[in-house]
């Protein structure tokens, strides 16, 4: 149990990096774009999956959680920008 916490404490920066990545990468928008992202989370999670040998990626429970966490991440960036370009300097 305690490696795939260890697993799922580093998928958030797997998150981050992917959605930076297709957010350079394609040109999509919307849901084109998230699947792109999701995609690519899925495919590193699998690749830590055969260190384990266990098949989590293929969970419907899992695959709706990694796209949840893809949508807070981009929700935060987007938040987090916006804030930053309302704040006036010190």
């Amino acid at each position: 149990m305690k490696e795939w916490i260890s697993i799922g404490i580093k998928v958030v920066p797997l998150v981050w990096g992917a959605v930076q990545a297709v957010e350079r990468m394609v040109s999509a928008r919307g849901r084109d774009k998230e699947d792109a992202a999701v995609d690519m989370v899925n495919t590193f999670v699998e690749a830590t999956e055969g260190a384990y040998g266990r098949d989590v990626v293929n969970n419907e429970r899992v695959k709706s959680a990694t796209r949840k966490l893809m949508q807070a991440v981009v929700e935060f960036q987007n938040v987090v920008r916006e804030v930053a370009t309302n704040l006036k300097p010190a």
